[in-house]
């Protein structure tokens, strides 16, 4: 009997050993939430794509969601290109009144706010305008090459090319394939940006498995405590009121009271 309370103990004392282990495991492993890395722009630009990091002012499309100030005649952008302005910024869509989310339009943008939408009057720094959809101001989807041809990619026809200059003709060809490159890396990062999501899902998911596994093992073995711990009661009572014994005579010893 004496060896089976011995041999209970000591898989009592090697599960418990387990089961901490098991949490441990669980708490490293725990799900967390991962995103795509995201600067999160106001307008949803971002640089290198929608317009370089060196540029003062935001790109066209967008321009109407940022204060502007008359400088010496030249309009100046309440906008950051580097790393870029984030759409939770006081310079985006904030009149100081309200905050808005930028859209992006082929007329320059606007404000999308719950208390009314709105635009920025250029160079008249906070001042706003109620946002009214006039003809030709579209809705743009910035990371659709499609949607940005008429914006971005707009072509001279052959017709008109014949009348330009030699100097006017070099320049055209260099502006096509800066265009060229333009669309090519807005599809590009949108590929790059699906395969992300792609493996950011695997990985989520495998997690998630290994996860629920560790949990699964960790409930068991938490059973098996609580079986040895019922089957050796006796012994676990007896060893803690045997501490507990020790901690009295202890603090006797310690205050001067005589046992």
């Amino acid at each position: 009997m004496v060896q089976k309370q011995s041999i209970a103990c000591s898989c009592f004392t090697l599960n418990l050993l387990v089961f901490i282990g098991l949490l441990y495991l669980c708490y490293i492993m725990k799900p967390t939430k991962e995103g795509i890395s995201n600067m999160n722009c106001c307008g949803g630009i971002e640089p290198g794509v929608h317009y370089s990091e060196t540029d003062r002012k935001p790109p066209p499309y967008v321009r109407r969601c940022f204060q502007s100030n008359d400088l010496n005649g030249e309009t100046v952008y309440e906008w950051n290109g580097f790393p870029c302005t984030n759409s939770e910024d006081s310079d985006c869509c904030n009149d100081g009144n309200r905050k808005g989310q930028c859209r992006a339009t082929s007329k320059g943008g606007y404000c999308k706010s719950n208390d009314g939408n709105f635009t920025f009057v250029r160079k008249e720094g906070s001042k706003t305008r109620p946002y009214i959809k006039r003809s030709k101001d579209d809705i743009l989807d910035i990371n659709d090459a499609r949607d940005m041809e008429d914006y971005f990619y707009s072509r001279r026809d052959d017709s008109k090319s014949k009348s330009l200059s030699p100097e006017m003709k070099r320049f055209m060809a260099r502006r096509d394939k800066n265009e060229r490159f333009v669309e090519d890396a807005i599809v590009s990062k949108n590929a790059s940006r699906e395969k992300t999501k792609l493996d950011l899902k695997n990985k989520r998911d495998d997690k998630t498995k290994n996860y629920q596994i560790i949990s699964i093992i960790t409930i068991i073995h938490l059973l098996v405590l609580v079986i040895i711990a019922i089957v050796i009661r006796r012994t676990i009572i007896a060893k803690i009121q045997g501490y507990l014994d020790v901690l009295n005579v202890q603090y006797l010893k310690f205050s001067g009271k005589s046992l």
